[in-house]
Protein backbone atom coordinates (compact mmCIF):
# COMPACT_ATOMS: atom_id res chain seq x y z
CA UNK A 1 0.00 0.00 0.00
CA UNK A 2 1.29 3.44 -0.86
CA UNK A 3 -0.04 5.03 2.14
CA UNK A 4 -2.33 7.71 0.55
CA UNK A 5 -5.47 8.39 1.69
CA UNK A 6 -8.49 10.30 -0.34
CA UNK A 7 -10.34 10.15 -2.84
CA UNK A 8 -9.07 10.04 -6.52
CA UNK A 9 -11.45 10.65 -9.68
CA UNK A 10 -11.04 7.39 -12.05
CA UNK A 11 -9.00 8.79 -15.60
CA UNK A 12 -8.96 5.61 -17.77
CA UNK A 13 -11.60 4.54 -20.10
CA UNK A 14 -14.18 6.77 -18.14
CA UNK A 15 -16.19 9.18 -20.82
CA UNK A 16 -17.12 12.74 -18.37
CA UNK A 17 -20.19 15.04 -18.97
CA UNK A 18 -18.76 18.86 -19.56
CA UNK A 19 -16.98 20.20 -16.89
CA UNK A 20 -19.53 22.81 -14.85
CA UNK A 21 -18.36 24.96 -11.38
CA UNK A 22 -20.52 24.92 -8.51
CA UNK A 23 -19.54 26.50 -5.62
CA UNK A 24 -19.01 24.81 -1.87
CA UNK A 25 -19.18 26.68 1.53
CA UNK A 26 -18.32 30.01 -0.91
CA UNK A 27 -15.74 28.67 -2.50
CA UNK A 28 -15.62 27.48 -6.42
CA UNK A 29 -15.37 24.22 -7.84
CA UNK A 30 -15.08 21.85 -10.68
CA UNK A 31 -17.41 19.00 -11.36
CA UNK A 32 -18.53 17.37 -14.15
CA UNK A 33 -22.34 17.18 -15.59
CA UNK A 34 -23.38 13.32 -14.60
CA UNK A 35 -21.56 13.45 -11.08
CA UNK A 36 -23.29 13.19 -7.85
CA UNK A 37 -22.63 16.55 -5.52
CA UNK A 38 -21.43 13.94 -2.85
CA UNK A 39 -18.66 12.25 -5.72
CA UNK A 40 -17.61 15.95 -6.92
CA UNK A 41 -16.63 17.52 -3.20
CA UNK A 42 -14.93 14.00 -2.21
CA UNK A 43 -12.65 13.88 -5.51
CA UNK A 44 -11.93 17.73 -4.95
CA UNK A 45 -10.54 16.85 -1.23
CA UNK A 46 -13.60 18.04 0.31
CA UNK A 47 -14.31 14.69 2.74
CA UNK A 48 -16.76 16.35 5.58
CA UNK A 49 -20.54 16.99 4.76
CA UNK A 50 -21.98 17.52 8.22
CA UNK A 51 -20.73 17.97 11.67
CA UNK A 52 -22.35 16.97 14.73
CA UNK A 53 -21.36 18.50 18.06
CA UNK A 54 -18.38 20.02 16.07
CA UNK A 55 -17.31 16.42 15.08
CA UNK A 56 -17.08 15.97 11.22
CA UNK A 57 -18.73 13.23 9.35
CA UNK A 58 -18.06 12.60 5.78
CA UNK A 59 -20.17 10.43 3.37
CA UNK A 60 -20.21 6.59 4.56
CA UNK A 61 -22.46 4.49 2.34
CA UNK A 62 -22.79 6.44 -1.12
CA UNK A 63 -26.13 4.80 -1.95
CA UNK A 64 -28.59 6.85 -0.20
CA UNK A 65 -28.94 4.39 2.44
CA UNK A 66 -27.30 6.14 5.80
CA UNK A 67 -27.73 9.71 5.83
CA UNK A 68 -24.28 10.65 6.72
CA UNK A 69 -24.21 12.67 3.28
CA UNK A 70 -26.95 15.54 4.42
CA UNK A 71 -25.73 19.04 2.79
CA UNK A 72 -27.96 22.38 2.31
CA UNK A 73 -27.88 22.58 -1.14
CA UNK A 74 -29.46 25.91 -2.43
CA UNK A 75 -30.69 26.99 0.36
CA UNK A 76 -32.96 23.52 0.58
CA UNK A 77 -31.55 21.24 4.08
CA UNK A 78 -31.18 18.26 4.57
CA UNK A 79 -30.24 16.88 0.76
CA UNK A 80 -28.66 13.37 0.49
CA UNK A 81 -25.45 14.61 -1.83
CA UNK A 82 -24.66 10.87 -2.76
CA UNK A 83 -28.02 10.95 -4.57
CA UNK A 84 -28.08 14.37 -5.92
CA UNK A 85 -26.34 15.32 -9.21
CA UNK A 86 -24.44 18.46 -8.89
CA UNK A 87 -25.71 21.54 -11.51
CA UNK A 88 -24.03 24.24 -13.22
CA UNK A 89 -23.38 26.94 -10.18
CA UNK A 90 -25.41 24.85 -7.46
CA UNK A 91 -24.66 26.40 -3.90
CA UNK A 92 -23.37 23.13 -1.33
CA UNK A 93 -23.07 24.15 2.44
CA UNK A 94 -22.22 22.23 5.15
CA UNK A 95 -24.80 21.24 7.72
CA UNK A 96 -24.15 21.66 11.71
CA UNK A 97 -26.08 19.88 13.68
CA UNK A 98 -26.33 19.87 17.60
CA UNK A 99 -27.34 16.71 19.42
CA UNK A 100 -30.62 17.81 21.91
CA UNK A 101 -29.75 17.18 26.00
Amino acid sequence: MSGETGAKRLNSGIRRGEQIEFYFDGQPLKAFKGETIAAALMASGHMVARTIDSQPLGVYCNIGVCHSCLMTVNGVKSVRTCRTQVTEGCKVETQHFERTR
